[in-house]
């Protein structure tokens, strides 16, 4: 799918588009590849999404035993309510469910950790319940980037919209015009 066709999917959205993090755990982290850049465009897309006003899900795998979200990401979810979860699918949750039945969303930006487990399953599980899917290509991860590469292009082949995160900041907000330009290109600047 061109970049375009994903960017007007995004725009055209009948319902609403809602953020999902997904596994951002500190103990997850320490084996993805590039997890320093991950971290940095998860922190530009958390502050977006915040001015977009989009709903944000949170989720961590067995925090108990895995620990909680990475503390460089903490202070922009202080009010977020992260939800537990042992499936690695987000829809596995069932919080997750009952919170997301509470907005009005038909199509799902999916991004976190790890790209060929909990990525891939939450994204084919939410096509499977009938939401457009975007991931953010830089803000996901994996402890093997050619794992990666290919659940990516098999999303992308199973309708998913596979996007860097700038074409979707400046895409979804279409104009100069828009009111959080100026913060999010001073985001998109200092990463």
């Amino acid at each position: 799918m061109k970049i375009e066709e994903g960017i007007e999917e995004i725009k055209n959205v009948p319902g609403g588009l809602g953020l999902i993090l997904v596994d951002a755990q500190e103990s997850l982290l320490k084996g993805i590849q590039k997890k320093d850049e991950l971290i940095s465009a998860l922190l530009v897309l958390i502050q977006s999404a915040k001015l977009f006003n989009l709903p944000l899900f949170v989720t961590e795998q067995v925090p108990d035993k895995l620990g909680s979200t990475a503390e460089k990401l903490m202070p922009y979810l202080l009010d977020t309510n992260r939800i537990a979860k042992n499936s690695f699918s987000v829809f596995g949750a069932d919080d997750f469910k009952y919170d997301l039945l509470d907005h009005d969303l038909s199509h799902l930006l999916i991004v976190g950790i790890e790209t060929p487990i909990c990525i891939y399953l939450s994204a084919i599980d939410a096509r499977k319940a009938g939401y457009e899917v975007t991931i953010l290509s830089d803000c996901v991860g994996a402890r093997r980037t050619e794992d990666e590469s290919v659940v990516l292009e098999k999303l992308e082949k199973a309708g998913c919209h596979i996007l860097p995160l700038e074409s979707f900041l400046y895409g979804y907000m279409g104009t100069a015009e828009h009111p959080s330009f100026r913060q999010i290109s001073k985001l998109v600047r200092e990463r």
